[in-house]
């Protein structure tokens, strides 16, 4: 896969998905979400059945028509062996046995439209219910078991499975019974066509080998699907919700259809408003009510404390004679330092005292004093100065959102209240400053509580109607979020989906093309004189499985023209081809009547099909029909005859059969010897079995010379079905005129002899007039001379 990739202009993105696909669904699921393709050990493949797989002998007891236990023999290797008997004489029972043995199903009860098939699988007459089936492994000493065996109460999904004694592991036969499945019960044979065409699909399509390729492509196109899914999601929804935010008299929503209007909606903008990011007016400025702050309480409180105590502190320090304390201080402080830098002196103010060292000390510590009590009203009034102005920094402006939201709801009371708080900036005196500013502010604090409550009573109406369309906005949002990004993924994998089915067609058109002309082939040697062609056979994408079938050269449907019997062998056509593949680990097939519904023609190239196959595989055909056994004798093609006979209590004998009159004449030799009949009735037998291989010898002989001159099958058949009694059927192969039984018998006389005359009188008398033994005699050697 990675070597034709390389031939094509892929994505990387979409290269890397065509070989995780290929890898498997955990290798796909993470390729898609990033994660770096993991090394992957090689894939070891699980221990099959092994290689070279033929059936030695078949052992059936207690089962459908088999009562006690019953062998048929196989040889091991490539051959034809058909096994023959009448209907009911338990030829199929072995065959279902077989494919009961080895796959654990039965195509014939699974397919039954009543139940009486599934409840009759035991024989009456045996409770004791066993299937064995021998096996030979090529370059395998020894031979493989396997056994199914029930008690008398289980069904047939119960009971013993074993392989050499040990319990069948059918896991390490399943792939390759449901890939080569060796079986073609007469159940599946007239429905190949009819059946689902997948079923028919499956079974080709195992055989190409494209089981990996093909679960990638289903594996991309589910992903595509869920992809497609999730980019349409959001654009097949968005006109409903536009709709519905139009509706709605929400400003938010007008804004949320506005946006969703548009070709390219602004996501980030839509994700704000699902989330309340507001816009515009009304519920928006509600919302700025709710934000309005005023100073916290405990930072008012600390303000008022700040006031109150600086307050307090200038009213004690500031007394009557506080000033003239303080120019008392000056005027020290002055005299300090005139007497410092003079000495002794005269007062410059009274004149009469003397600023001496005596004085300077007194007036030292009272000036120390006076300073003391003027820094303590210096530092009185800073602070009052400072919490004043805290107190004034409390008062901000009224808000501009409380006018600005006068059409949603009333904030008179409000805007007063904080105009009248806004007011005290200008107030001078610190005491009054103090009654008005705290007194305003709680009546402000309880205005601006009760506009909130109006205001969150609107909104919570508000969102009352624009939740539920938030929440669809948001989820919109979200798959319009999430289909933005998978957008890219989705055309990678698209990318990935188109390349691998146009690969997967070329693949599947490469591998099947030898199983179409080897389906061709057999079909042509099947056909015979049918007009019917079959042209190519193909995988459609559409898993099932296209027949170019025409009639005298117009295309047709193979289920409107072709007979049961053209259906059967067009059912061969495509069952062998995918029978006789090298890698199917079984070189036999079983094919239980294929014959049923055939005519003359079609019955000699089936015996020419089957002898071919037998050249490399087993081949085993089970059948009640004659012609087939007869067509092979005289095409002389080699095979295997075994007949199988059904006695009392379900008795079933299988024994190596003869051809028609050498088993006619055995059974007259066997009633010739049989004490238990009576003389008359022994001899009437003899003489109608001696009558029948004669006739038998007749149709052979008659077949065989009218065919090679190039007679049509249906119309031998047509002139041997005239032939009503011996005579005519001898006639008709001796002098091949109808017309002219009475010509019989001097011709018989003349190339013959006069005992030919006679054989057909006693033949025709019953053996009265003569030895029973003779009869036997005369009728192999006229039988010997018509064969010739």
């Amino acid at each position: 896969m990675a070597g034709r990739l390389a031939k094509y202009e892929l994505t990387p993105r979409a290269a890397e998905l065509v070989l995780a696909a290929c890898r498997g669904e955990a290798a796909l699921d993470r390729a898609l979400a990033g994660v770096p393709a993991e090394e992957q050990a090689p894939h070891e493949r699980s221990d099959g059945p092994g290689q070279g797989i033929y059936l030695s002998e078949i052992r059936v007891r207690g089962f459908r028509g088999i009562g006690p236990q019953a062998r048929l023999p196989l040889a091991p290797g490539p051959g034809l062996t058909v096994v023959t008997g009448r209907n009911g004489s338990g030829k199929s029972s072995f065959a279902e046995a077989a494919e009961l043995a080895l796959t654990g199903y039965n195509a014939r009860w699974a397919r039954a439209r009543h139940d009486v098939w599934r409840q009759g699988w035991r024989n009456l007459h045996q409770t004791d219910t066993a299937v064995e089936l021998d096996l030979v492994h090529a370059q395998r000493q020894g031979r493989t078991t396997i056994r199914r065996r029930w008690a008398p109460h289980e069904e047939p999904t119960q009971g013993e499975w074993t392989q050499d004694d040990e319990p069948f592991d059918d896991r390490r036969w399943h792939d390759a019974l449901e890939t080569y499945r060796p079986f073609l019960p007469y159940s599946e044979l007239g429905t190949v066509l009819d059946a689902q065409p997948e079923d028919l699909y499956e079974a080709m399509h195992r055989l190409l080998g494209l089981e990996a390729i093909t679960e990638a492509q289903q594996a991309l196109a589910e992903h595509r699907k869920r992809l497609a899914e999730i980019v349409a999601r959001p654009y097949d929804r968005r006109e409903r919700v536009r709709a519905e935010l139009a509706a709605s008299q929400d400003e938010r929503a007008h804004r949320a259809a506005e946006l969703l209007g548009s070709d390219s909606p602004d996501l980030d903008a839509i994700a704000d408003l699902a989330l309340r990011a507001d816009v515009g007016t009304g519920t928006s400025l509600l919302q700025q009510i709710m934000d309005v702050t005023l100073p916290p309480a405990d930072e008012v409180d600390r303000v008022r404390e700040a006031l109150d105590l600086a307050l307090g502190t200038v009213t004690e320090v500031a007394t009557a004679n506080a000033q003239d304390s303080l120019r008392c201080s000056e005027i020290l402080r002055l005299a300090v330092q005139l007497q410092e830098s003079g000495g002794n002196q005269e007062c410059p103010v009274c004149n009469l005292g003397k600023l001496d060292g005596k004085w300077l000390s007194k007036a030292k510590k009272r000036a120390e004093h006076l300073a003391r009590a003027a820094a303590e009203l210096h530092e009185a009034a800073d602070r009052l100065d400072l919490a004043v102005a805290a107190a004034r920094a409390l008062c901000q402006p009224v808000p501009q959102v409380l006018t600005e939201v006068q059409d949603v709801l009333d904030t008179t009371a409000v805007v007063q209240a904080w105009q009248a708080w806004q007011a005290c900036v200008s107030v001078d005196d610190p005491v009054r400053l103090r009654q008005v500013v705290f007194d305003r502010y709680a009546e402000l604090a309880q205005a601006v509580e009760q506009l909130k409550s109006v205001a969150r009573e609107q909104i919570e109406r508000h969102d009352l109607v624009w939740r539920p369309m938030a929440i669809a906005l948001f989820e919109w949002h979200s798959q319009a979020q999430q289909a933005l990004a998978d957008s890219e993924v989705l055309a990678d994998v698209t990318e990935a989906e188109n390349w691998i089915r146009k690969t997967a067609a070329r693949l599947r058109a490469e591998r099947s093309a030898p199983f179409a002309k080897e389906s061709q082939r057999i079909w042509q040697r099947l056909r015979q004189q049918s007009n019917v062609d079959l042209g190519a056979v193909r995988l459609g994408g559409t898993r099932n499985v296209e027949l170019d079938v025409s009639v005298d050269g117009v295309s047709n449907s193979a289920l409107a023209v072709m007979s049961q019997g053209e259906l059967h062998s067009l059912g061969l056509a495509l069952f062998l081809p995918r029978a006789m593949v090298d890698e199917s680990p079984f070189r036999f097939v079983l094919i239980d009547d294929p014959v049923q519904a055939m005519d003359a023609s079609k019955v000699d190239g089936l015996a020419q099909v089957l002898a071919d196959v037998g050249l490399t595989r087993q081949v085993v055909v089970f059948t009640h029909d004659e012609r087939l056994v007869e067509a092979l004798r005289r095409l002389r093609l080699s095979s295997t005859v075994w007949e199988v006979c059904r006695g009392e209590e379900s008795v079933v004998q299988v024994r190596m059969a003869e051809d028609p009159v050498g088993r006619c004449l055995s059974d007259a030799r066997a009633m010739r010897v049989d004490e238990s009949l009576p003389d008359a009735l022994r001899a009437e037998l003899v003489a109608s079995c001696c009558r029948t291989a004669l006739e038998s010898a007749s149709h052979a002989r008659f077949r065989r010379e009218r065919l090679v001159r190039g007679m049509p099958h249906a119309e031998v058949e047509r002139r041997l079905e005239l032939a009503m009694t011996t005579r005519q059927k001898l006639a008709l192969a001796v002098l091949d005129d109808l017309g002219e039984p009475a010509k019989l018998l001097p011709h018989l006389e003349d190339v013959v002899g006069s005992w030919a005359v006679d054989l057909l009188q006693a033949c025709r008398v019953g053996g009265d007039s003569g030895d029973l033994d003779v009869l036997i005699r005369d009728t192999e050697l006229l039988a010997g001379w018509l064969q010739r």
